[in-house]
């Protein structure tokens, strides 16, 4: 599988990255935590101790105006708390809600002493003749309510902002790539191989978007094969209907003509009988062919490689054919190396392979062959070549599948089975060469057989 450049940057796991978060979560929450004493610090001292001196004169305005009750009730001063008006030489002068009457003298120790149960504030007016003192209950000297309130509002508030952004980070990270996943599973479950699920995340979320995205590239590829498979199938039966139809029905023609007609003379016997046994060969002939490619398709076959001169072997094979280019009036040209060329292959089988593509070329040459033979790098290339009609570009993909020719009348007496070509390449295949069809070649058609190199500088198939 090809390494996406993408996937080189740097990712961490989601191990470490929960722990991160999660880090980083403590820490923003004990910052909050410290903000938000701060801010209680901050509030205490501009509601309350700002205010004192200022909420202190205000009612002792009130009180020289309106009176001491007045004055507690319109600043709504706790149930338990009292005012007294104090002169100088620490004399009550004034009273609401105090446990002192008027006329009680404080002690010089007594004075503005705070206890456990009260807190004093004291106020000194500019005349400085007398004093007013509020005695709040130690319990209400802070609006603990109000201060509380404003402690846990501005808290949640804090907290608020930072979940929401949590949780956006979050959902970048971990749940935006999951929701991608799931839709491009279900797009891929209602067939759509060809979707592409595209995020970047988590190297565990990074390595399970490759898997599903390289399972469904697998399976689309299975399918399609599958379906030109059942396609090429399909095509194979009726290709096979075709070519066995021709001769079974020249046979059974021919055959019940012979039947019927005794009077018929010797001549139009023979040549009857002649249709009919090469109609017979023809058939037994695509058998023969169809037996063998259905034995290489399913590789029941065994290869026998043994290591031989590949060159002294093609002019031996080649001998055998001289006889028939000559017989045929064929120019060929034969060039193999005098180098001796190890290879490893299956002599029989390659006989065959090598016998289709001549008999290919042959039957569509122009009256030239070229066979060739050498050594390039570690290969061992073979070339054949001729100078006739060529191959149509649009049949160069499939000139390998069974029953491809490029007569549309699929006459077999010029085409042959149809499957010498097929039953080459697969021979080739099985050995450990390829076969291709050198599409540069303009002058007719050419077919290159190559076989890979050993380490130990000898040329090998398989």
């Amino acid at each position: 599988m090809k390494t996406n450049p993408i996937l080189l940057k740097k990712s961490i796991s989601i191990t470490k990255q929960f722990f991160i978060n999660y880090a980083l979560l403590f820490i923003i929450l004990l910052g909050v935590g410290t903000f938000t004493l701060v801010a209680n610090f901050v509030y205490v001292e501009t509601v309350y101790e700002d205010l004192d001196q200022e909420f202190l004169k205000g009612t002792y305005e009130d009180a020289k105006k309106s009176g001491m009750k007045a004055a507690f009730k319109k600043n709504e001063l706790p149930d338990h708390a009292y005012l007294e008006i104090v002169s100088t030489d620490y004399k009550v002068t004034d009273q609401f809600n105090s446990p002192h009457k008027i006329g009680f003298t404080y002690g010089l120790n007594e004075f503005l002493k705070n206890t456990d149960t009260y807190d004093t504030d004291l106020y000194i007016p500019e005349n400085g003749e007398e004093y007013l003192l509020l005695y709040f209950p130690a319990d209400d000297y802070f609006q603990l309510d109000d201060v509380f309130f404003f402690t846990i509002f501005f808290f949640i508030v804090c907290l608020i902002v930072i979940l929401y952004w949590y949780v956006k980070r979050t959902s970048v990270q971990l749940i935006q790539p999951i929701q991608k996943l799931l839709k491009g599973i279900d797009s891929i479950s209602a067939g759509n191989y060809g979707e592409k699920i595209e995020f970047e995340a988590n190297q565990e979320l990074n390595q399970l978007k490759n898997n599903i995205n390289l399972m469904a590239q697998t399976i689309g590829t299975e399918i399609a094969l599958k379906e030109r498979s059942e396609s090429l199938r399909k095509q194979l039966i009726l290709d096979i209907s075709h070519d066995l139809k021709t001769p079974l029905t020249n046979i059974q023609g021919y055959a019940e003509t012979l039947t019927s007609l005794t009077n018929m003379s010797r001549s139009d016997q023979k040549r009857y009988t002649d249709i009919i046994v090469s109609n017979s060969k023809r058939a037994n002939r695509l058998i023969h062919d169809l037996f063998d490619l259905s034995h290489l398709e399913i590789e029941c076959d065994s290869v026998s490689l043994k290591e031989k001169d590949m060159a002294e072997w093609l002019r031996t094979m080649l001998s055998s054919f001289v006889v028939e280019f000559e017989e045929k009036g064929m120019e060929y040209h034969l060039d193999i190396t005098e180098d001796p060329l190890r290879v490893r292959f299956d002599r029989s089988k390659l006989e065959r392979a090598i016998t289709n593509i001549l008999h290919n070329g042959m039957a569509y040459s122009d009256g030239y062959l070229s066979i060739s033979l050498k050594q390039q790098e570690n290969q061992a290339v073979m070339t054949i070549e001729d100078k006739g009609i060529g191959i149509p570009a649009d049949y160069h993909e499939r000139i390998f599948e069974p029953f491809v020719r490029m007569d549309e009348s699929r006459n077999g007496e010029t085409g042959g089975t149809g499957l010498g070509l097929s039953i080459a390449k697969k021979i080739i295949e099985q050995s450990g060469g390829t076969i291709e069809l050198d599409g540069t070649y303009e002058d007719g058609c050419r077919f290159v057989v190559r076989f890979a190199g050993l380490e130990d500088g000898s040329v090998a198939a398989g």
